[in-house]
């Protein structure tokens, strides 16, 4: 999976658009010092994101966002 595209979006949020579900647009909320996924629009019955799926972007934004680190330590607090 890739990250095709993001930007700031209102209150905060940054929208996302990932390669393997190129009509579903991910929003993403700050928590702390990384990002987490808030919402999706855009989803069909047919493509719905699985778990793995759900990490995969976390990770593919917050590694863009330069928050890595703070993401991979956020279950060690």
């Amino acid at each position: 999976m890739k990250l095709v595209n993001w930007s700031y979006a209102k209150r905060y949020n940054i929208k996302a658009i990932f390669d393997e579900f190129p009509h579903v647009v991910v929003l993403f909320r700050q928590i702390g010092s990384y990002y987490f996924i808030y919402s999706m629009k855009g989803l069909t019955p047919e493509h719905i994101p699985g778990r793995r799926d759900y990490v995969q972007m976390e990770y593919l934004l917050n590694k863009e966002l330069g928050m890595l680190d703070a993401y991979v330590k956020r279950k060690t607090r």
